[in-house]
């Protein structure tokens, strides 16, 4: 983080837990019925400025940072393989959300990133998207458990949310790393 001409760091402590659900398990949500006629667009092998740009308005309160310090190559090489599925939630024309499956382990799928555009948080949509979430990877047929893991830096509801939603914490781990100052969650950027 730059203060003038120093540069400070801050280092962020938090917990990262890893949780499962077995498929036979699942419950959907009731939804209000209103909500239901979204749409969902499936993304395969999205382009690296779409994937981004959906990452950083989900993740810039949260320190998603990964893939912006990554090398454009290695996202690239994630997003354009055919068992990684990126689904938009669209909302009056505009994506407002979005969910990656990661189906390259046999019989499992990750649900590698799952998030909502700050106004659509607290209506519903998450219900709604972990909805078709689920119901894309048991239309698959062959997928026998469900993984995702979440962090203390991400929205307080992540944990709950995941936890009604039937998944069940396997591990907590407890991490450090250094924090991006505003300004560098763009600068910093090795994918632009």
């Amino acid at each position: 983080m730059r203060t003038g001409n120093t540069i400070t760091s801050r280092v962020l402590n938090y917990e990262v837990s890893y949780l499962s659900l077995d498929t036979e398990e699942i419950n959907y949500y009731q939804v209000d019925s209103s909500l239901k006629e979204l749409l969902f667009l499936e993304c395969i092998a999205p382009p690296t400025s779409y994937f981004l740009y959906l990452y950083r308005t989900v993740g810039k309160k949260y320190e998603w940072t990964d893939w912006l310090a990554a090398e454009k190559s290695v996202l690239e090489k994630f997003l354009s393989n055919e068992a990684v599925i990126l689904y938009s939630l669209v909302f009056d024309g505009a994506p407002r959300g979005f969910f990656v499956l990661d189906f390259r382990e046999p019989f499992v799928c990750d649900l590698a990133y799952f998030g909502l555009f700050d106004e659509m948080i607290g209506k519903g949509f998450g219900k709604l998207m972990m909805n078709r979430a689920f119901k894309i990877i048991v239309d698959r047929g062959e997928i026998r458990n469900i993984t995702v893991n979440t962090n203390t830096l991400d929205h307080s509801n992540a944990l709950p949310f995941y936890k009604k939603s039937g998944f069940n914490v396997l591990k907590v781990e407890q991490h450090s790393r250094e924090a991006w100052g505003s300004s560098e969650f763009f600068e910093g950027e090795k994918n632009v």
